[in-house]
C-alpha cells in the first residue's frame, strides 16, 4: 500500500503572476519565519466570444529561509514563478463561530521573472 508521504508529486503546482499584496514577515508558534502574499494571474480565454478575461488571486505562503528572502527581495508588483503544494487552512469565524476551510499554496520556490518593480 502506498503511503501519502511517498507521492508528493501529485500535489505539485506551478503558476506565474504579479505579486499584488505582501504581508509582514512574522514568526509562527513553532518559531519559524512565515510570510503570506497574493499573486494575481490573468487569463484571456480564447474559446469565448471577445476573449473573456478571468483574473485569479492566489494566496501563497512561504516558510523559513524562503520567507526571509521574499521579505527582503520581493516587492509588490514583481512578476514571479511560484512552485509549491496545495494545503488547507482551517479557521473559525469570530462572529458566527463557523469553521471555514481555504486552500492556499505553500511555496517551495519563488523565482523573480523581471527585474523591474
Amino acid at each position: 500500500m502506498t503511503q501519502p508521504h511517498e507521492i508528493p508529486e501529485l500535489n505539485y503546482v506551478t503558476f506565474s503572476g504579479i505579486v499584488t499584496q505582501k504581508d509582514s514577515l512574522s514568526t509562527s508558534s513553532l518559531r519559524m519565519y512565515v510570510i503570506r502574499f497574493k499573486v494575481r494571474n490573468t487569463l484571456t480565454r480564447q474559446d469565448s466570444p471577445g476573449g473573456k478575461v478571468n483574473t485569479y488571486e492566489i494566496l501563497t505562503e512561504a516558510w523559513g529561509e524562503l520567507a526571509e528572502e521574499i521579505d527582503r527581495n520581493l516587492p509588490t508588483g514583481a512578476a514571479v514563478l511560484v512552485e509549491g503544494s496545495l494545503v488547507t487552512r482551517v479557521f473559525v469565524d469570530r462572529n458566527s463561530n463557523e469553521e471555514h476551510h481555504k486552500m492556499i499554496v505553500k511555496a517551495s520556490s519563488v523565482s523573480r521573472l523581471d527585474t523591474r518593480a
